[in-house]
């Protein structure tokens, strides 16, 4: 397995820069869905003396969508806030124990989808053993969620050994990333698909990037040789750095 180029990180934002993003965004994104469920709710009070119409379950169903929305939101951001207040705690961890993990999590979607999770022979490395399996999860399960329609995904995963860090490949066969989105898709909540094509919130590679970058790496896209998208980051051999 030959090395892949010298990884360079994205455009990284100051804390102050990260957190006023962060704000905006959170006030923007998640104003949408409660407008939706007050506004909702507030026509079905006014019709609780009539009996339910088809318009009625229509907006029952909205409201449905839009809380949900709301939770994974809310679900992701606290994520978000532990991998910045939970202490890290560094061990020597058999990365094929994680990864057979996270096929354990992921089985049903990946016989739902038909896809193929290829890898070889997985090192030892220093690091939290929890965030390794929440790196590889998030990067497996966008690799299944963003295919390509009546084509199965075909995940591979490649590592390359380096005197002082590990290199990692996640490679699919799915629709890919335009290049000038490669940063942008590493910032809380942005999405470049609406819910209707590709459900979810945008966190995956948030939360991704933050785990190699507190583990002393760096993380970057390419399109895959299949067409899709390749996520090659680094991790430092000496485990995570000190807050």
């Amino acid at each position: 397995m030959h090395a892949f180029q010298q990884v360079m990180a994205p455009t990284v934002a100051t804390p102050e820069e990260e957190f006023r993003d962060f704000a905006y965004i959170v006030s923007h994104d998640l104003s949408g869905p409660v407008r939706t469920i007050v506004g909702f709710s507030q026509l079905l009070a006014e019709k609780l003396d009539q009996l339910p119409t088809d318009e009625d379950r229509l907006h029952l169903e909205l409201i449905l969508e839009s809380g949900q929305k709301l939770n994974e939101m809310i679900q992701g951001l606290l994520v978000f806030s532990r991998l910045n207040t939970v202490p890290r705690a560094p061990e020597l961890i058999d990365l094929e124990i994680t990864l057979a993990r996270v096929h354990m999590e992921l089985q049903a979607l990946i016989d739902a989808t038909r896809a193929q999770l290829t890898y070889p022979r997985m090192p030892e490395i220093l690091a939290d053993n929890n965030r390794m399996f929440s790196l590889f999860y998030f990067l497996i399960e966008n690799a299944i969620k963003f295919r390509r329609k009546d084509t199965p995904p075909d995940i591979r995963i490649f590592v390359a050994e380096r005197p002082e860090e590990w290199e990692f490949c996640v490679s699919d066969n799915g629709i890919g990333i335009d290049p000038m989105f490669y940063d942008d898709v590493f910032r809380p909540l942005r999405k470049l698909h609406t819910d209707d094509a590709y459900p979810g919130v945008g966190m995956g590679l948030t939360l991704a990037r933050k785990i190699v970058l507190q583990h002393g790496g760096n993380i970057r896209l390419e399109a895959s040789p299949s067409g899709g998208t390749a996520v090659i980051f680094t991790l430092s051999k000496a485990g995570p750095v000190k807050s």
